[in-house]
């Protein structure tokens, strides 16, 4: 310690300043320790919200069917935005009361990509079908 006290500086001093330096570091592990707990907070409270397995294709009920066929009548002929948008909003109003979450969410995406069209328009009309398939709709 004698090589760190400045001249005119007892020990004491000295001493006091590695205070201070402990006391500095003291505060940055406990900022590590509230910042490592609140980041496992977030992480409990994500996986919580997450599927423990993966979802499945649901159950076909008659709402989730309704929006199955109400997609496939119309896919062909919804080629300009105004007809892609209105067979969004029939296949949206058809899955409304269904159960089966993943049918839900993949009518949801065909409204949201029906005013983009192109691409967007064919990967979310394709998971809406396959979607469909999987739940057992052969329409």
């Amino acid at each position: 310690m004698r090589a760190f006290a400045h001249p005119g500086r007892n020990a004491t001093a000295t001493g006091a300043a590695w205070s201070n330096l402990d006391m500095k570091v003291k505060l940055d592990k406990q900022t590590w320790i509230i910042a490592g707990v609140v980041l496992l907070a977030l992480l409990i409270a994500w996986s919580a919200t997450r599927s423990s397995e993966p979802q499945g294709p649901g159950r076909l009920d008659d709402a989730a069917a309704r929006a199955c066929s109400d997609f496939a009548d119309g896919y062909d002929r919804a080629r300009s935005k105004t007809a892609r948008l209105a067979l969004a909003d029939k296949v949206s109003q058809s899955s409304a009361d269904t159960d089966n979450e993943v049918i839900d969410d993949r009518a949801s995406a065909i409204g949201d990509s029906a005013g983009e069209g192109g691409d967007a328009w064919e990967r979310d009309g394709d998971a809406l079908t396959d979607a469909c398939r999987a739940a057992g709709w052969t329409g």
